[in-house]
């Protein structure tokens, strides 16, 4: 049996996604052109994804 999702459930998953996107750009930023967590060249790839998330 398919399950049906509402309007109300998939704003509150995007919402969680938005609200973990942020959380992810705060903490990955750049110091000094290196990820301020990961230590690898800014940005890194966790920084990417979490951007186009927020774009999409």
């Amino acid at each position: 049996m398919a399950e049906t999702i509402t309007s109300t459930e998939l704003r509150d998953e995007f919402d969680a996604l938005i609200r973990l996107a942020t959380k992810i750009l705060n903490e990955h930023t750049d110091n000094h052109g290196l990820c301020a967590v990961c230590g690898c060249a800014f940005p890194c790839k966790r920084a990417v994804l979490a951007e186009h998330n927020l774009a999409f």
